[in-house]
């Protein structure tokens, strides 16, 4: 029998349980005909389509969804090779990946969108947005976008993808080390290079050949809307310094700096980063983007 004590604490643990919307999962056949799997919770527009980067999944995102899925749509999805999506696709670019974005927007019939791109995922996301004119209200990038009138060195890319040839688990474990920031929970670390080593290696290599061939100027030129970085301070070995002034020669471009976090932010720290990027929604509709 339940005593009368317990009934505040379970009446209270349903009213919380009911604020967290249920996700729906689905799935979207791409351009080229490869599945993609994605992720839906929640109501209201515009929707962010949370785009994750190279080696990672949807559950990159796991703070996020929980959080904004209490007042808009939030769509999370796994690019191909990533994930559960599949993987025999024929040609791997980050073009390609750009229409796995846009099938998921098509799929839930999404006519105002806001995409946020981690990593690789940035370029994807301006990519996409030029694909969904009108739809897409605003691009927000996260530890991205860093300095876009400077590629990838070519010797760079080529000496990254010789080390995961040669040693794909070794070099993800230390590559994720040196990409957190130095305090970060070990846990933390185990957790993303676990979720990592799940992508399709073929893909991953090949994908990351091409990224010294990305044009992230032209992206950001052809995008034609507002985008928003949120950045760690200190940027991670592999890019530059966020170069905020360059890079509005090329498009509307801001950028808010997080201290105390390296390349996940919205892993590491989210709630912090989780109220920069509600700032950002906010700042957005007094520039043009995510109209009321």
């Amino acid at each position: 029998m339940r005593t009368p004590a317990l009934a505040p604490l379970l009446l209270a643990a349903c009213a919380c349980t009911s604020l967290t919307p249920e996700a729906s999962r689905g799935t979207t056949i791409a351009p080229d005909g490869v599945e993609i799997v994605f992720e839906t919770r929640g109501r209201g527009e515009p929707a962010l389509v949370l785009v994750h980067g190279w080696c990672c999944d949807r559950g990159f995102w796991r703070h996020q969804v929980e959080t904004f899925s209490r007042e808009r749509q939030v769509v999370t999805l796994d690019l191909a090779g990533h994930g559960e999506s599949a993987r025999d696709r024929g040609h791997w670019d980050l073009g390609s990946l750009a229409g796995d974005v846009v099938a998921v927007a098509d799929q839930l019939g999404l006519e105002r969108l806001i995409l946020v791109g981690h990593s690789m995922g940035g370029p994807i996301c301006l990519e996409a947005a030029a694909r969904l004119p009108g739809r897409v209200e605003a691009v927000v990038g996260v530890d991205t976008l860093h300095d876009v009138s400077t590629p990838m060195p070519r010797e760079t890319v080529d000496g990254m993808v010789a080390a995961f040839r040669a040693d794909f688990e070794g070099t993800l474990a230390r590559g994720v080390a040196a990409m957190l920031h130095e305090p970060a929970d070990p846990d933390l670390r185990r957790w993303i290079v676990e979720r990592a080593s799940r992508t399709d290696r073929t893909a991953a290599l090949v994908i990351a050949g091409g990224f010294a061939d990305v044009d992230q100027a032209r992206l950001l030129s052809r995008a034609k809307v507002p985008v928003r970085c949120i950045n760690a301070e200190e940027h991670p070995p592999f890019a530059r310094a966020t170069a905020i002034e360059s890079n509005r020669r090329h498009g509307d471009f801001d950028a808010l700096l997080m201290p105390g976090v390296g390349h996940y932010p919205m892993l590491e720290k989210p709630a912090g980063f989780d109220a920069r990027l509600r700032e950002t929604l906010a700042g957005l509709r007094g520039a043009g983007g995510g109209r009321p």
